[in-house]
């Protein structure tokens, strides 16, 4: 009996010191995201109903847009990835000065999206040519205004 509970907690220790040497490793590659100012503006999905737009100056040459078709205004904290095979999510684009883009796939988080409040959020995002875009930004509303349907 005693050496059944020895090697229980032997296993054990071992399961936890594996698993905390992971998370460490984790931590230590993560290196701090850049915050980027943003905006935040109403949208219409492709269906006409509502959704929203946030545009992040990547650079001094490009933009990310992120595109969810959800009404913000009952938006909770949320990850999506991309691209949606549903269609029915939203997209992200790399949009370069000439004004032609790229379908970026990956993730982006959103805190809670609420009218006329700071939107904050973050993306890591990877171009078909494995171009890397990510960081978190801060967005703030914009005038424009969307008329669907």
């Amino acid at each position: 009996m005693k050496s059944r509970i020895f090697l229980y907690a032997v296993i054990v220790f071992v399961v936890v010191a594996f698993s905390g040497l992971w998370f460490l490793s984790t931590i230590e590659d993560q290196e701090p995201a850049q915050v980027f100012p943003a905006s935040i503006n109403y949208d219409c999905a492709p269906w006409d109903g509502a959704a929203f737009t946030v545009s992040v100056p990547y650079n001094s040459t490009s933009t990310i847009t992120i595109s969810i078709w959800e009404a913000p205004d009952r938006f909770l904290p949320s990850t999506f990835s991309f691209p949606d095979e549903s269609g029915g999510v939203g997209n992200a684009l790399h949009v370069l000065p000439s004004g032609e883009y790229e379908q970026l796939m990956g993730k982006v988080s959103f805190g809670r999206v609420q009218a006329g409040r700071s939107v904050k959020g973050g993306f890591n995002l990877m171009s078909e040519s494995g171009e890397q875009f990510k960081g978190r930004f801060e967005a703030q509303w914009g005038n424009e205004m969307a008329y669907c349907g």
